[in-house]
């Protein structure tokens, strides 16, 4: 009792200063933000109260920013801005692993106090977030889910802080997506279920009716989800322990009206192949098949015709696509025309040598080598194959598109 007499008058005598506007402010106050330097006549920034009030213990801090909201002076986004600066300070970031690593080798009743203290202030700061769209940013919203996943906040705690992190998913950057389990491994195993559940809200959003300028608004948003999520598809792939099922269950999340291209999801997945060499081709296929060549751009289709990682039937298909786009441009000309016999004889050579089976161990009196031959000539006759036809494609094209002389329609006539 005889606390509260002293805390709260304090809490009072803060609030009034804080309500203050910022022209009046003539007192001192600390401000370190990045780009910022004080100048004898720079105006008071509106958050200049911040960084001092981050000093205080959760439950005073609680109490006066309640206050202040009581008050309805100040916009949603400053009492967001005096929430993020709090956890910044208070709140271990998951994301820098030399903290975690130094956390990790702790004793054990020492980590769980300290986690428990921090779960509490992030529980107390989820209870502040303003409803107020923007009042903070998605950003923000993502980086207190990875704290929750660290501290192990309840699960209500984490509910809302997904809910609210879908909504503005459209602000996050991959980085933003990537939430460390509590362990010590390195690199770190990432909690892929939260990142999904966050892209699942996100989605929810546009099965609801809206006006148009919304629905554009919100189109514009998932174009920007799609290459954020291709990204974090992409730094999720370089763990050697993702499992390709849980990759491919990830990169169908977003549906196909998502991806006005798939330059993001073959880096992905190349990157997924460059680092799980020991893949069956069978996992290789199920992986490609999710790219539509189509949706490659010409640069990125053609890296893709050259990479060694990609399978067969997909450069094939490759191949194809990029005849086509030859040929729809009035024929093959410029760099096109250099790809597709290059690319095709790299094709051939490629199927010979995969055809080709191991040479026998030691017993070369068996006659366990001699089908070579045939393997090898079946393969020569296979890349021939796929040669003519890509072959006969473009003369095909090249004929159906040739505009006919006055002189072979007369000839034809006569013909008649």
């Amino acid at each position: 009792w005889s606390e509260s007499r002293i805390v709260q008058p304090c809490v009072d005598a803060i609030v009034e200063k804080i309500l203050t506007p910022p022209s009046k402010v003539t007192w001192s106050y600390t401000y370190t933000r990045p780009g910022y330097a004080k100048k004898a006549h720079q105006s008071v920034p509106k958050d200049w109260w911040t960084e001092d009030v981050s000093e205080l213990d959760i439950d005073v801090f609680r109490s006066l920013l309640s206050t202040v909201c009581a008050a309805r002076l100040l916009p949603p986004p400053l009492i967001g801005e005096a929430l993020h600066v709090y956890a910044c300070k208070h709140l271990p970031d998951p994301l820098n692993h030399a903290a975690a690593a130094a956390t990790a080798n702790g004793q054990s009743s020492e980590l769980e106090t300290a986690a428990a203290k921090q779960r509490r202030v992030l529980e107390t700061i989820v209870t502040m977030i303003p409803g107020d769209a923007g009042a903070v940013t998605g950003r923000f919203l993502l980086r207190l889910l990875r704290v929750a996943s660290y501290v192990g906040a309840s699960p209500s705690t984490r509910a809302q802080l997904v809910r609210q992190a879908g909504a503005q998913l459209d602000e996050a950057r991959a980085v933003d997506l990537l939430v460390p389990m509590p362990s010590s491994s390195d690199p770190p195993a990432y909690d892929v279920g939260a990142a999904e559940a966050v892209l699942e809200h996100f989605l929810a959003l546009f099965q609801r009716p809206a006006p148009p300028d919304e629905r554009r608004r919100m189109s514009a948003a998932m174009e920007k989800v799609a290459r954020t999520f291709d990204e974090y598809l992409r730094a999720v792939a370089l763990h050697a322990d993702f499992p390709v099922g849980k990759f491919v269950d990830l990169a169908e999340c977003l549906p196909d009206i998502a991806r006005n291209d798939h330059d993001g999801l073959y880096h992905a997945i190349d990157t997924y192949l460059k680092e799980h060499p020991e893949l069956s081709k069978a996992d290789k296929k199920r992986l490609c098949r999710m790219i539509d060549c189509r949706k490659l751009s010409p640069d990125v289709r053609a890296q893709a015709i050259s990479n060694d990682r990609m399978p067969l039937r997909t450069i094939v298909q490759l191949l194809f696509v990029e005849q086509e786009r030859a040929m729809g441009g009035g024929g093959a000309s410029g760099s096109n025309s250099a790809v597709a016999p290059d690319a095709i004889a790299m094709l051939a050579a490629r199927k010979e040598k995969e055809d080709e089976p191991p040479a026998p161990a030691a017993d070369h009196k068996s006659d366990v080598h001699r089908p070579r031959g045939d393997h090898g000539e079946r393969a020569r006759a296979d890349g021939a194959a796929m040669t003519r036809s890509l072959s006969a494609s473009t003369t095909k094209t090249a004929g159906a598109a040739a505009p006919r002389t006055a002189e072979s329609r007369g000839s034809r006539m006569r013909n008649k």
